[in-house]
């Protein structure tokens, strides 16, 4: 595939917004406020038929009076206009137009007759459409985001991700976000009347810059084509897959939202189990998913080591190990030993699990015990859980404000230290599991704490869950997705995260 095409769509130098406003109620004024205010760093034309001046830029009455050359045309105006502004993007030369617009498929059969119109008259020029009924293109490179994006990051990474949805396509990006999750484009393609999936993930897979992809389908137009584009992404790349309207209710809610016929749960689980692709149960499971892959690359373990600041937390580690096809090995004795020496409250348990009888992330007893854990041979990766809520507490009881904070970041920053250095020297990582158990309004900034320490952990390549039930499920994803490649089912090739 020559990739280059697609840089108009993903990668445009100059964007026409065509129906632009100076009124933040109106789609067009709010779409390019977000644009202007994230710093769009190609040629912005608004156009509008007053012309004069949009947000401090010339505005153009019709799109073929802009004097230069437009990679880009984005559609804000209803719907019944959309055909007639086509036309004019087609008489100006645009290479694409996003149209933003609702009111097509989606919507019966006068939105249909309407969808099939600008799609005719699009493919007759060579036009190609983004849309319609969606968000569009998220682009860091060129500083390009969708109507709700203005906090989205602005370093481009290495995750591709196709959405038929605009709030999820958000979801995703925003959820991630603190996750450490960044990406080399998000297209949220809506109808997907022309660039769809199925493209996409052909892009995704040819993509220098996409090393994992994630995907939110409703439907696609050729079931076929799209199963040979998803076997063909996932040989080379992760992607993890998030259908949406597998139930009966939920396909009558795809043909109202994106006029997508979703297809049946049975004949879609079978098609991303064949192609190798990663189910996702939900949104947040999605976005855990990405996560995993982006810290862990080639991941394959199987033998979990746990550190436990409970015994009832140790036994949720057992319980959610053997329910997803993990074991926990016995320690020899000589490490049993070790451990006991370094356990540092009574009522601890020397063992894997490791129980601590206590909410301490000290690195000082910590990483001692990791280091024991790591050595142990059948263990393949660690797993540590943090009662946040208990610690916090006792560490704020004897001091506040900044100096409680940066003393309780020092002691995270130790811990992801020691978990980098064990994965350099022994290859075995660290996931974290970071429990908050806290539900009253008073104890919010507990939240933020979790927040800021998931942060730290996942900049560093450690990937961070809420429960032991989530942490183990999405592992044993991760997994089985590059053991199957490592068997043979795909490219033996591992992805290394960049720099």
């Amino acid at each position: 595939m020559d990739i280059s095409q697609y840089r108009p769509i993903l990668y445009p130098a100059s964007l026409a917004v065509v129906g632009a406003s100076d009124r933040p109620d109106k789609f067009g004024g709010m779409y390019l406020k977000t644009i202007l205010d994230f710093g769009y760093k190609g040629a912005i034309f608004p156009v509008n038929p007053k012309g004069g001046y949009i947000q401090g830029l010339k505005a153009y009455q019709f799109i073929e009076d802009i004097p230069g050359p437009v990679d880009q045309a984005v559609i804000t105006v209803p719907a019944p206009y959309v055909p007639e502004a086509l036309r004019a993007c087609v008489k100006k030369g645009v290479a694409a137009a996003q149209v933003s617009s609702a009111g097509f498929r989606e919507s019966g059969p006068e939105g249909e007759a309407r969808e099939w119109e600008i799609t005719e008259l699009a493919k007759a020029a060579g036009v190609r459409i983004i849309g319609p009924n969606c968000f569009g293109v998220y682009s860091p490179e060129v500083a390009l985001t969708h109507v709700v994006g203005a906090g989205y990051p602005k370093t481009p990474g290495r995750i591709g991700f196709v959405s038929q949805s605009g709030g999820v396509a958000s979801d995703a990006v925003y959820s991630g976000s603190g996750r450490g999750l960044r990406f080399s484009v998000v297209v949220s393609c809506g109808n997907a009347c022309d660039l769809d999936a199925t493209e996409m993930l052909d892009y995704f897979s040819a993509d220098p810059n996409t090393e994992i992809v994630g995907a939110y389908i409703e439907g696609v137009k050729d079931g076929r084509a799209f199963l040979a584009a998803l076997r063909k992404c996932t040989a080379k790349k992760p992607v993890v897959i998030l259908k949406g309207g597998l139930s009966d209710e939920g396909r009558r809610g795809t043909a109202g939202h994106t006029g997508s016929m979703a297809g049946s749960r049975t004949a879609w689980q079978a098609a991303i189990k064949s192609s190798g692709a990663v189910p996702a149960n939900d949104t947040e499971d999605m976005v855990r998913c990405l996560m995993a892959f982006h810290c862990l690359p080639g991941f394959q373990g199987s033998g979990a080591a746990i550190l436990a600041p409970s015994g009832a937390r140790a036994v949720e580690g057992l319980d959610a190990a053997s329910e997803n096809g993990f074991t926990v090995p016995a320690l020899e004795e000589a490490d049993t030993r070790k451990l006991e020496s370094l356990i540092p409250i009574a009522g601890g348990k020397a063992a894997n699990p490791v129980d601590l009888a206590g909410p301490l992330i000290h690195p000082e007893y910590i990483n001692p015990i990791l280091e024991v854990l790591a050595g142990a041979g059948d263990v393949d990766f660690l797993m540590m859980y943090q009662m946040l809520l208990y610690f916090l507490r006792g560490v704020k009881t004897g001091m506040a404000g900044k100096e409680a904070d940066d003393y309780v970041m020092a002691l995270h920053r130790g811990i992801a230290d020691k978990a980098g250095e064990i994965r350099t020297r022994r290859g075995k990582p660290l996931a974290m599991v970071l429990v908050a158990v806290a539900s009253d309004p008073d104890e919010f900034s507990l939240e933020y704490d979790r927040a800021v320490a998931r942060k730290l952990y996942t900049a560093r390549g450690i990937p961070c869950f809420d429960t032991g039930r989530e942490a183990f499920s999405v592992l044993r994803r991760v997994a089985d997705y590059y053991s199957r490649r490592g068997s043979g089912t795909g490219s033996e090739e591992v992805i290394r995260p960049k720099d």
